[in-house]
């Protein structure tokens, strides 16, 4: 990087639809000039595209394209910290949040904050625009500039798609058309979209860290109901490649549930043998994954689902069935994720359980150096590929003597995050089992039930696949359950 000499100010625009690495650090490079009174200034850079097209009753009701930029700014000085964002590009708006981040430092009095190093050693508190603080800064800037390199090496997963980003406008109306007329033939409605995005990632500071990663994403989700509404069915998908996204059979799916569930009954709720597809498993273990967070470990928490009081956790303990094992990889080609997190924390491939053991929980770098004398952290970005099993849908109905097939849940809210019991409704497709056969359309119900219980409650696990699970991906296998508590019906589909 060479030294920053300038005076006048820049309106710039991205040269792409979001912004390239060569880009972010130009724009790190003329955020660090800006700054004044010495210490670290840390840069978090998300810049994006995303395209979609909705549609609503076999009609098409709005699309378009976004662009978006995230500049988060953080300025540490003397042990002092202070963060600000902006959504602007431009040297006046980003000299504008830089001006705020050291303000905010100087009503603070350089008290609070991490402790971060520093590249400016004796520099005193006098204030940020003294004429000693901007000669340093100044003399600094190239200093600044050849410490970026990469504290951490990261994973490098192929995550960038040519079909994702090359899905603009026209090709997402193509694609929507010819779904759309085989719900239509069908005398049936449609509700849904298509997204794709691509986004720019980086984290750029002065304590030695230039990270930068590019991605896309895809989604297609689609309900088709019946138009009396007595019937309605769901299904979908995301990927990073939108070439992995088979529409049609997506479609498909939705369209045989709808046309299966109409008309309803009632049956009384309880305790039932539930077969959860595999986006059902996704709704309802969700709270297992995202418990994985740094607090648990660096706070000593005394409450939580891995916590036993007195700073202990249930690390070696099992928590699930043995048949469980839960990870995950960046470099997993069907669950890839960004390598590392919004902090610049890198992640690494992990067992968080295993075999129904918890085997580890997240914690941040300092934690890692201060408890296990490493010098990385652990983070948990909630993608996760589950174990499973190799029985398919059929097999589980026909050793079911009485049961309830559940295509997903929504609503889920966690009641006690403990024990994480949660609450919530089956929607689009829920059937009666009896006597190994699927014998009806039933009402959906509301149900009160732990993760942590249905899940020691296993009797079959199905084959792992893909589900709907939009920034963070997973992988899940469908699961047969035992006394599944549905605790009322509900008239909502």
């Amino acid at each position: 990087m060479k030294k920053i000499q300038d005076t006048k100010l820049r309106d710039d625009k991205p040269e792409s639809r979001f912004l390239s690495e060569s880009e972010c650090n130009d724009l790190a490079r003329r955020v660090i000039a800006m700054a004044v009174g010495g210490g670290d200034i840390g840069l978090f850079i998300s810049t994006a595209w995303v395209g979609n097209i909705r549609f609503a009753k076999n009609d098409i009701i709005g699309g378009g394209d976004i662009r978006w930029n995230h500049v988060g700014i953080q300025r540490d000085i003397m042990g002092g910290d202070s963060s600000v964002a902006c959504n602007r590009l431009d040297d006046a708006g980003l000299q504008a949040a830089v001006r705020r981040s050291e303000a905010l430092l100087e009503l603070r009095g350089f008290k609070g904050g991490r402790q971060f190093r520093t590249h400016y050693k004796g520099l005193d508190s006098t204030g940020l625009d003294s004429e000693r603080g901007k000669k340093i800064a100044a003399a600094d800037i190239d200093a600044i500039s050849a410490l970026v390199q990469t504290i951490e090496p990261y994973s490098r997963p192929k995550l960038f798609f040519d079909s994702t980003y090359g899905l603009e406008a026209p090709q997402r109306l193509n694609a929507i058309g010819p779904l759309i007329n085989e719900v239509k033939k069908n005398n049936l409605l449609a509700a849904g979209f298509i997204q794709a995005s691509a986004t720019g990632r980086a984290i750029i500071d002065t304590t030695g860290r230039a990270l930068y990663y590019p991605y896309t994403e895809s989604q297609y989700s689609i309900t088709v109901r019946t138009p009396d509404g007595n019937g309605s069915g769901w299904a979908g998908v995301d990927f990073s490649d939108w070439s992995r996204i088979d529409a049609e059979h997506i479609t498909q799916v939705a369209l045989d549930k709808c046309l299966r569930s109409q008309n309803p009954v009632a049956v009384e709720p309880g305790k039932y043998t539930a077969i959860l597809e595999p986006q059902a498993v996704s709704d309802i273990f969700y709270p297992v994954v995202a418990y994985f967070n740094t607090r648990t470990l660096a706070e000593k928490q005394e409450s939580g689902p891995y916590t036993m009081g007195g700073g202990e956790t249930k690390i070696g303990l099992k928590i699930l069935d043995e048949r469980i094992t839960v990870s995950a990889d960046p470099m997993d080609p069907d669950i890839a994720f960004p390598p590392f997190s919004h902090d610049g924390q890198v992640y690494r491939k992990v067992n968080w359980i295993e075999n129904g053991v918890l085997k580890e929980l997240a914690y941040d770098r300092s934690y890692g150096i201060a408890e296990l004398g490493i010098n990385s952290g652990l983070p948990s970005g909630e993608a996760y590929r589950m174990s499973g099993g190799d029985a398919s849908i059929e097999d589980m109905v026909a050793s079911t003597k009485r049961g309830v097939i559940v295509t997903r849940f929504s609503e889920v809210t966690i009641l006690d995050h403990t024990s994480l019991l949660c609450s919530g409704y089956t929607r689009d497709g829920l059937w009666l089992i009896e006597n190994g056969k699927i014998t009806k359309p039933i009402k959906n119900f509301k149900f009160v039930e732990s993760p942590f219980f249905a899940f020691n409650n296993l009797e079959v696990l199905g084959r792992p696949q893909k589900v709907f699970r939009p920034r963070w991906p997973a992988i899940v296998p469908s699961a047969k359950v035992r006394d599944f508590s549905f605790t009322a019906l509900t008239d909502a589909i």
